[in-house]
């Protein structure tokens, strides 16, 4: 009697799973995992570090850091994300006019962008005028090795390097179609010998001395 009511339990739960099936295949296909790249500020300073909590209304104390992330997109300000260090908790935020007019302040500066089509060559960005010439060459060097080794598309990269270490993440790609191609050899025209043929020609003149020896 047992082992019947287990081994109709057993028929049963694979019947709900068997059932459970596509609903989990339809949610993997209407489900698209990815990440993005978003902008922070991280706030070191202690005075800056209490106005920011009076403002937001953060009921910690003893903050070492605070970090605020610019969830929408659209510049520091309502709606987005402030986390506190140690205690690594996130508020919601809503400045008042005096915290925004300190956020409005906020901004990379010297942030580069490159954008290229798929028939621009990468040496058009090593020519890019000299105050970017240098992040030019930097991304005509990545285009030149993305379009080698991976043929289709979208594919998203994040490059990072601090304290001596770079590292490199990608995703969103098809592994299907990266393929590992050398780079073209720079083949260094071959010098050919040949000799140095001087011709020296020797001229004998005759001096003829004229008039009383001095």
């Amino acid at each position: 009697m047992l082992s019947k009511n287990k081994s109709g339990s057993i028929f049963l739960f694979l019947g709900v799973f068997l059932l459970m099936l596509p609903g989990l295949y339809g949610q993997r296909e209407s489900i698209v995992i990815d990440q993005t790249v978003i902008q922070s500020t991280t706030v070191y300073n202690p005075r800056l570090i209490q106005l920011f909590t009076e403002d937001f209304m953060i009921p910690e104390t003893d903050i070492s850091r605070l970090v605020i992330y610019d969830i929408t997109g659209d510049g520091f300000g309502e709606g987005d994300i402030a986390r506190t260090f140690p205690g690594g908790r996130f508020y919601i935020i809503a400045p008042t006019p005096r915290s925004q007019n300190i956020m409005n302040n906020w901004s990379f500066g010297g942030n580069v962008k490159f954008t290229a089509n798929s028939n621009d060559s990468p040496e058009l960005f090593e020519t890019a005028p000299d105050t970017v010439r240098a992040m030019g060459g930097i991304f005509a060097s990545l285009l030149r090795g993305m379009r080698r080794n991976y043929t289709g598309e979208p594919i998203k990269i994040h490059l990072e390097q601090v304290n001596g270490v770079t590292s490199v993440e990608m995703w969103g790609y098809d592994p299907d179609l990266m393929h590992y191609v050398p780079p073209p050899e720079n083949k260094v025209p071959e010098e050919v010998p040949y000799m140095k043929v001087i011709y020296l020609e020797k001229t004998v003149t005759d001096s003829v001395f004229s008039g009383p020896p001095r």
